[in-house]
C-alpha cells in the first residue's frame, strides 16, 4: 500500500488521513452543488473530476456516470481514494494542467482538501492532461483544484470543443492567490470558446456553465 494502515482513518464509511481535521467534516455539504452541475449533462457516460482527494466526488459520480475519470496528488489522499472508489472510476497519481510535465505539491497541514501546486514548481508528480485522456465520450468536468482550475482547463480544450460537457469549477480567488491568475479567468476562458457556453449558477465558490 501506498501508506500505513496507522496513518489512515474511516470516518462516515470513507478512508481519510488521520491528520485531517477538517476537510472529512465538510466535504459531504458540497455534493449537492455537484448534483446541480450534474443536471446540466446532457449525458451520464463519463465525468472528469479533480482534485480526487480521497475519492467523495469521484464516489458519488461512479453513481450517475459510467465511468468516472479523477486525478489525485498527494499519497496520503491517493491511497484513501483507491480504496474509497468503486471499480468505475479511473484514477491516477497526477495533476490535470495545461501541458505535460512534473510539478511539486504544497501540503497544508490537517486539511485534506486545501493542499495545492507549488508556483512553477519542478517536482516528482505528473501533470496529464484532460485531452490527453482521448476520452469517448465526456458529459461532465467538474474542477476543485485550489486556484489551478484555469490550467487544468487549458489542458482539455480539445475535450470541451468535441464533446461540450457540463462544467463545474470552483472560483474563490485561489488562482490570484497562489498563481496570479485573476479571479474569473477560468469562466471568462470557456465563456470565450465561442461554443455557446453560459452561465448557469453560481453556488457558494461554484460556477455551473454549460451549452445552452
Amino acid at each position: 500500500m501506498g501508506g500505513r494502515e496507522m496513518d489512515l482513518i474511516q470516518r462516515d464509511g470513507f478512508w481519510w488521513p488521520a491528520d485531517d481535521e477538517w476537510c472529512w467534516k465538510v466535504i459531504h455539504q458540497e455534493v449537492p452543488d455537484v448534483d446541480a452541475a450534474v443536471a446540466y449533462a446532457t449525458g451520464r457516460d463519463v465525468a472528469v473530476q479533480a482534485g480526487g482527494n480521497v475519492g467523495v466526488w469521484a464516489a458519488h459520480l461512479a453513481k450517475l456516470f459510467a465511468a468516472v475519470d479523477t486525478v489525485e496528488p498527494v499519497a496520503a489522499n491517493y491511497e484513501c481514494l483507491t480504496r474509497n472508489v468503486p471499480s468505475n472510476v479511473r484514477h491516477a497519481k497526477a495533476v490535470f494542467g495545461e501541458a505535460p510535465g512534473r510539478i511539486a505539491m504544497n501540503t497544508v497541514s490537517g486539511n485534506a482538501g486545501a493542499h495545492y501546486i507549488a508556483p512553477g514548481s519542478n517536482g516528482s508528480v505528473p501533470v496529464l492532461t484532460i485531452d490527453s485522456l482521448d476520452l469517448d465520450a465526456c458529459d461532465l468536468i467538474c474542477l476543485d483544484v485550489e486556484g489551478y482550475e484555469p490550467l487544468a482547463l487549458r489542458g482539455a480544450e480539445q475535450t470541451i470543443r468535441k464533446f461540450r460537457p457540463a462544467i463545474l469549477i470552483e472560483e474563490k480567488g485561489l488562482s490570484e492567490q497562489y498563481y496570479g491568475i485573476p479571479r474569473g479567468t477560468a469562466e471568462n476562458w470557456v465563456l470565450g470558446l465561442g461554443l455557446g457556453y453560459s452561465i448557469q449558477e453560481k453556488r457558494r465558490a461554484d460556477v455551473i456553465l454549460s451549452v445552452g
